[in-house]
């Protein structure tokens, strides 16, 4: 962008806006072209000395293109001296030709610090928080990271991954969706509580998000994180936040978000990452009655999950794990040189022998041919289903196959959020109307051909 040969711009731009902007703090692409175009109507001067100077004055510097693309994942300042990197959604990690100095980092960890009320120095070296946009943020001080100060952006979709996405990118059939569509909702009997596991950037944290699009929206709905990532179109939606421990202690866990949600009358409940002691409080609440909750793990396959909740520092007993129906295993691979997310198994808890848990495989992944694929599907779960909402399994697979045409109708028809939502939580009032409305999205003004989707 060549901002360094408009230093002496930049500086009278400052000058002459002075302390207008002063608070302001952006980070989103859309804000940040606003007020470009805001500021260049209000001083004479070039419009990519405006540019640079709402990057370097109210936004993140030399990082600010990145954000405003929206194909990076991540954003990484590794050290002084040192390139930043980025990781691209499709072609993965790459070296670019920006170098920040020591004093550059440091100052945009001080604006990130302030913009979440924190501080950062030599006694409190480490950062986490998150940007304007929502994007997570991680930040450390020499005192820690001997290289230099780093910064660890993970970027924030403008728009959340959706079931059409998932199931367009292969990371789970219309089958597998269909399946778990049900079991999020369970038929107003019992919907079922799940687990999303899988390793780092695996795509967790997305799965989760794209599966609570199905709980139906006159319920209500309570998310823990520590920071930030779940987006839903509810309105009945509590979002908590952990707070990290600050100069006098005061922190807020995970356990003490949870406790207090129990408190407060949840109809589901959805927790980031299950990481320690909120494991036995989010079982416990399994075992009472707490139906359909949902959370993601970091693990690498259904029986490091077992062994992990049973171990230190989550101690769930093994008496409880029953209470888990499903788990869902995903992981990340490269295929030729592209990064694809993939559920590689699903599997339902089916019950205690000894001191052994029991597990059946739903769901699970052919590598030859690159697919999920369904190995049982009327396992112990869709058994008690069956039996709590009196309808036969005949009749469960029924509804499965007329959800799974809905699905696969979304995902041809690259359907966004907004329309997803309409057409699912239509369907819980009336199927044949859900239809319609869908036909509509695919149709739009052209005539309607009747029994094109047989309800």
């Amino acid at each position: 962008m060549g901002c360094e040969a408009l230093e002496r711009e930049i500086l009278l731009i400052h000058e002459r806006l002075g302390d207008r902007y002063r608070n302001t703090f952006t980070t989103d692409p859309a804000e940040i072209q606003r007020l470009v175009e805001e500021i260049s109507s209000s001083v004479e001067a070039p419009e990519e000395a405006v540019r640079c100077y709402v990057y370097e004055y109210l936004s993140l510097g030399k990082l600010t293109p990145f954000m405003m693309d929206d194909n990076l994942e991540e954003i990484m300042v590794v050290g002084h001296g040192l390139p930043v990197y980025i990781f691209d959604r499709i072609a993965g990690m790459k070296e670019t030709d920006i170098f920040l100095s020591e004093a550059e980092v440091r100052r945009l960890i001080d604006r990130i610090a302030r913009h979440n009320g924190r501080k950062v120095d030599s006694q409190t070296p480490l950062l986490d928080a998150r940007l304007p946009d929502g994007s997570r943020v991680n930040a450390t001080l020499p005192e820690v990271s001997p290289r230099g100060s780093t910064i660890t952006i993970r970027k924030f979709r403008r728009e959340p991954l959706t079931i059409v996405d998932l199931i367009r990118f292969g990371t789970m059939s219309t089958r597998l969706a269909s399946y778990l569509w049900l079991a999020v909702e369970g038929l107003r009997t019992k919907p079922a509580n799940i687990l999303v596991i899988g390793g780092t950037a695996s795509g967790k944290t997305s799965t989760l998000n794209a599966l609570s699009a199905f709980v139906p929206e006159n319920e209500r709905i309570i998310s823990i994180e520590d920071v930030l990532e779940i987006s839903l179109m509810h309105r009945h939606w509590i979002p908590l936040e952990t707070r990290p421990p600050d100069s006098e202690g005061n922190e807020i866990t995970m356990d003490d978000l949870l406790k207090n949600a129990l408190r407060m009358r949840p109809d589901r409940i959805l927790v980031g990452e299950v990481r320690g002691e909120e494991a036995l409080t989010l079982f416990t609440a399994m075992n009472t009655g707490h139906d359909g909750c949902m959370a993601t793990l970091h693990a690498n396959s259904a029986k490091e999950t077992l062994s992990r909740l049973t171990s230190h520092p989550m101690n769930v007993p093994k008496i409880m794990i029953p209470a888990l129906d499903i788990i869902v295993a995903q992981k990340k691979q490269m295929e030729g040189r592209t990064l694809r997310r993939r559920i590689f198994e699903v599997l339902e808890i089916s019950g205690t022998e000894g001191d052994n848990v029991l597990t059946n495989t739903l769901f699970k992944q052919n590598p030859k041919r690159g697919t999920i694929e369904e190995v049982l599907i009327n396992g112990r779960y869709m058994q008690h289903l069956s039996s709590l909402s009196n309808m036969s399994l005949r009749e469960i697979d029924e509804e499965l196959r007329r959800r799974e045409t809905l699905l696969e109708v979304m995902a041809r028809k690259r359907l966004r959020m907004k329309h997803i939502h309409e057409v699912v939580q239509l369907y819980y009032r009336s199927p044949e109307a859900a239809v319609e409305k869908l036909e509509g999205f695919v149709m739009g003004d052209r005539p309607r051909k009747k029994g094109w989707l047989d309800l």
